[in-house]
């Protein structure tokens, strides 16, 4: 899988979702502005001006797990009891 580059303009509102508004960068273009090569495998974006990073990790289910243990499974995560989050991390 191989990674991309965006840029976050910035977002509106619309009926209490957040809309991003965000556009596409080329890996030549997010390098120059980087100021370095970035890692082609990660996925980029810049926001408000700083260079940000994808992290992902796994987690239990909030709908069928307790405190701190896995659960057995609903239809959220898929009958696993785990499920996929990610957040934009400063690089």
């Amino acid at each position: 899988m191989s990674g991309s580059v965006i840029i976050r303009h910035g977002h509106e509102i619309v009926d209490g979702l957040i809309i991003y508004n965000e556009t596409p960068l080329s890996w030549e273009d997010a390098d120059a502005k980087a100021g370095r090569r970035l890692d082609r495998r990660k996925a980029w974006a810049f926001i408000d001006d700083g260079l940000c990073v994808l992290a992902r990790w796994t987690q239990s289910c909030s709908g069928c797990s307790y405190v701190g243990e896995r659960g057995g499974g609903c239809s959220e995560c898929g009958y696993h009891g785990v499920v996929r989050s990610g957040a934009w991390v400063p690089a």
